[in-house]
């Protein structure tokens, strides 16, 4: 689907969307009894020439001192950058994504690492180091990043760890930090290339995100690309109409399952969407067997949604839930 239909749908289906674009998904499924969906759109791994495209858009460097991290970065807001890592640090010789992500300022200090110590930030890195495996951790208070890593598909680790599809709670843990207590820094550095995306940033950006893995018509609130034949990657805007965004607000992905207590991934999974539904708002959760797709949400930005939770950098375990039942 090109970007200009997507933005078409969206606008065109804005008001159906709007309380089921922020994590708030007011309108209840109704019953039906399981069935199978008509044929699922299937995914398909990258190709060389998306690898290369997706890589030019994730341009900017967070780091100083002649650091070269193993992934590329795109500065989302003035404190949050949003990274993806391939199976090869040299984008031209990638052919898989392996990991998305997101990096947070912030300091070596307890108090300041997101979600402390489970909250799925493992690794702290220093904002300037003389060469990157120089830069892990640091002394309490180092000025730096918290990074959190999004699996989107089923690998084994050079270590033999195997990895699937989630937040990676193991990925390259650094020590773990001190507390910092009244000499916590504050986290207003100058970091390099920092800022919000601009309007055409923004349009960029989601020209990237074209995919619809959802069928019967049904036109989500954010935007998705397939990075393999069950996971699609997304991005979430402040607005269901790209047009009209101001701010990414997420970052995620969406796995192929079922609906079955069984099938969730984790809990970092809060969400279930049928692949076939007449309309968008009739394909949450439903009846126990359902296919369609397990979704994760990482905040890329301090907000409150419109029920007055407030939303910081991090997966969202939080967002539109739909409790799966025991199948």
């Amino acid at each position: 689907m090109s970007r200009m239909r997507i933005v078409a749908a969206a606008a065109s289906a804005a008001l159906m969307l709007a309380a089921c674009g922020d994590g708030q998904e007011s309108s209840a499924p109704e019953a039906s009894p399981a069935s199978v969906s008509p044929a699922e759109p299937t995914g398909s791994p990258l190709s060389k020439a998306d690898i290369v495209a997706l890589a030019a858009a994730f341009g900017d460097n967070p780091l100083t001192g002649g650091q070269t991290a193993p992934r590329l970065y795109r500065w989302v807001n003035d404190r949050v950058a949003v990274f993806v890592q391939f199976d090869e640090r040299d984008p031209a010789k990638a052919t898989a994504l392996r990991y998305v992500g997101v990096s947070v300022k912030g300091v070596f200090c307890a108090e300041n690492q997101p979600g402390g110590a489970k909250g799925g930030f493992p690794h702290f890195h220093r904002l300037n180091a003389a060469d990157y495996a120089k830069g892990h951790a640091g002394p309490p208070g180092t000025p730096g990043y918290w990074l959190s890593w999004v699996a989107v598909d089923e690998f084994a680790q050079r270590d033999g760890r195997q990895v699937k599809p989630g937040v990676d709670y193991e990925f390259s843990p650094t020590p773990a930090p001190p507390r910092c207590g009244a000499k916590l820094p504050k986290t207003d550095f100058a970091a390099p290339g920092a800022k919000a995306l601009s309007e055409a940033d923004l349009a960029a950006l989601a020209g990237l995100f074209t995919d619809n893995p959802l069928t019967g018509g049904q036109t989500a609130p954010r935007l998705y690309r397939w990075v393999n034949k069950d996971v699609a990657v997304f991005i979430q805007l402040d607005k269901s109409d790209p047009a009209e965004a101001t701010a990414v607000r997420y970052i995620g992905i969406s796995v192929r399952g079922e609906f079955c207590k069984s099938k969730q991934p984790s809990v970092d999974f809060p969400h279930f969407h049928r692949t076939h539904a007449a309309e968008y708002s009739k394909g949450h959760g439903q009846a126990p067997g359902d296919r369609g797709y397990w979704l994760l949400w990482m905040a890329t930005d301090t907000f409150k949604q419109r029920d007055g939770r407030q939303v910081s950098p991090g997966v969202d375990r939080e967002f539109s839930p739909t409790p799966p039942p025991a199948c």
